[in-house]
Order: structure tokens, then C-alpha cells, then sequence
């Protein structure tokens, strides 16, 4: 989606996708920069995108799980590993 150098609530909200009640009161909470032209709130593209840079979460490296067990079993197993207990 491309943004224009200023956009409505709702074309933001779109690009954000969120919905437009929710962007009004991330605006109103000072989360995300904004200008108030009246009753209308007006976003421009660098606090955007600004936003969107700063609230970026990084995928979680895969689970070191060879086995392809439950988690709760692989914490069994490293439990008795640790007490040296026999598994079998």
C-alpha cells in the first residue's frame, strides 16, 4: 500500500492494520505522532514508518529440540540428565 506524505485515519489505520478506533487512541496517547487539524487526526508518512520501525519483533530463533518432542518432554529428559538418572 502506498502512503501520500499525509493520510487520513483510516488510510493509516489501513497501512497499519489496525482499526481507525485504535490508531485514535494510540494518537491521543502520544504513541504514534500525528497532527490535529480540528476534529481531524493527520498522520504523516515518516511517523508511520517511524512507528513501524520501532514496534518491529524479531522471529524467535527455532527450539533447540532434535528430537521433535514436547517441550515438557525435553525438560524431563534434561532433568534427568542433570541428576544422572537412566531414562531407559
Amino acid at each position: 500500500m502506498d502512503l501520500d506524505d499525509v493520510s487520513s485515519l483510516e488510510t493509516a489505520a489501513e497501512y497499519l492494520k489496525m482499526t481507525p478506533e485504535k490508531l485514535r487512541r494510540m494518537a491521543h496517547q502520544k504513541k504514534v505522532g500525528h497532527i490535529r487539524a480540528g476534529r481531524q487526526y493527520l498522520f504523516p508518512r515518516e511517523a508511520l514508518e517511524t512507528y513501524v520501525k520501532e514496534n518491529i519483533v524479531e522471529r524467535l530463533p527455532p527450539s533447540v529440540n532434535p528430537w521433535g518432542i514436547s517441550d515438557r518432554s525435553l525438560r524431563r529428559l534434561r532433568e534427568e540428565d542433570r541428576r544422572g538418572q537412566q531414562r531407559w
